[in-house]
């Protein structure tokens, strides 16, 4: 019985603390205060790399005419991608490496940034579409102790539910992030638009650390994005997003897909998380982050295993789990752990801190990612609800196998 009683005590812990994330995010991303911005630097200061494999030639064609109109020069790295891609990106002034061999995203990145002599580099993925004043704003943020600038993900409504799925994920990632930059670092400048001070991050990605990965004795490909994170955060430079920017890009093909996607975010995360922990790089983003990283992966499992035990407590003195009526159930942990009346004032107010704090917190929290959501709120309301369920299974499985990782990390 005693043990039934931790883990009451701890749920109510975790609905307390559960209660201040949603309030904090809410608050600090609804109002945001934009840091301190500079205005002396050119466009021409920097260098764009786009990766290309097998991409979709229309969609492709998109993305590089974006490219052309940011006033700068320009990279496209075909990674045993040759034609059309060549052709189009010679057409509108860029340039282009073809790499005979598929080496992956990371090693097309690194080939292009050997090219790089300008200060900055940005990388973009080769079916996001970046408004033509992108890399102009992004420059804006490299103020003092700024070494990376991403900026607002928008997923391509084609009316399936991946994309409305995806689309309430990045609007929840929006909520995050703008939170977390706030207080100086971000927990990933997105892969699919970043930029970075190449004086920093070029030494590092032409490192056999960051291409030649080991886990376990075994080489992986992670995250691109996620490392370099790592590796800013690590040596103290600060991240920030740029939310007067929004890039579109285009949802997953399918559920199967998008699940892909998932598990392979999944296990970059859960391995980036175990490694900032163990080296001290999370407590180097400062407190904020430090609270932002343990509730995002520890609070999700704790709370899943603590609801496990009290089914299995229940199931035991009751026989069977029944949860028809949560009286009944009340009723149960006030009588033998109180020995007093389950209409006692105490239990009561117990139950009822827990379940206001839940509603409030949910729909503060849910609230708030609503109003980033301008059209057909309902639908992605939905279809992100099944998505969010989704992605906590697919959380619990990237733990369980988060040494293994994808060579193509795209998206």
């Amino acid at each position: 019985m005693k043990e039934f009683l931790i883990i009451y005590l701890a749920l109510f812990s975790v609905t307390i603390i559960s209660f201040v994330y949603y309030i904090l995010n809410a608050y600090y991303s609804t109002y945001y205060k934009k840091g301190e911005t500079v205005s002396d630097i050119e466009p021409s200061q920097a260098t764009i790399i786009m990766p290309v494999y097998n991409e979709d030639v229309e969609i492709f064609k998109k993305a590089i005419i974006s490219l052309k109109f940011q006033a700068t020069s320009f990279i496209v790295v075909g990674d045993s991608s040759l034609e059309p891609y060549k052709s189009i990106t010679e057409q509108n002034g860029g340039k282009f490496i073809y790499l005979p061999k598929n080496g992956g995203k990371k090693n097309a990145l690194v080939q292009g940034i050997k090219e790089v002599n300008t200060k900055y580099v940005m990388f973009v993925d080769s079916d996001t579409i970046i408004p033509g004043n992108t890399l102009k704003s992004m420059l804006t943020y490299f103020s003092s102790g700024i070494a990376g600038v991403g900026v607002n993900i928008e997923i391509k409504s084609d009316g399936t539910s991946v994309s409305y799925a995806s689309e309430f994920i990045e609007r929840l990632t929006e909520m995050i992030s703008k939170s977390m930059s706030r207080h100086g670092n971000v927990y990933v400048l997105d892969g699919r638009c970043a930029i970075y001070k190449t004086d920093v991050i070029k030494p590092f990605m032409l490192s056999d650390e960051f291409l030649n990965k080991k886990i376990l004795g075994k080489k992986v490909v992670l995250g691109d994005d996620m490392q370099l994170t790592s590796y800013l955060i690590k040596n103290k430079y600060k991240m920030v997003k740029d939310y007067d920017i929004t890039v579109e890009t285009e949802p997953q093909k399918g559920v199967k897909k998008f699940l892909n996607q998932q598990i392979r975010w999944s296990r970059r995360g859960w391995y980036f998380f175990f490694k900032n922990i163990s080296d001290g790089t999370t407590k180097n983003g400062g407190k904020f982050y430090t609270f932002e990283m343990l509730y995002m992966y520890l609070i999700p499992i704790i709370g899943f295993t603590l609801l496990i035990f009290r089914g299995m407590f229940f199931m035991k003195f009751l026989g069977h789990l029944d949860y028809l009526t949560v009286t009944r159930l009340n009723d149960f942990f006030i009588y033998h752990f109180f020995k007093i009346s389950p209409r006692h004032y105490f239990g009561a107010l117990i139950n009822s801190i827990m379940y206001a704090l839940g509603t409030i917190g949910d729909s503060i929290f849910i609230g708030a990612i609503m109003l980033r959501i301008p059209k057909n709120r309902i639908r992605t309301l939905v279809y992100g609800a099944i998505g969010l369920g989704i992605l906590f299974f697919v959380n619990i499985y990237g733990l369980l196998t988060f040494w293994k990782q994808s060579k193509w990390l795209t998206r």
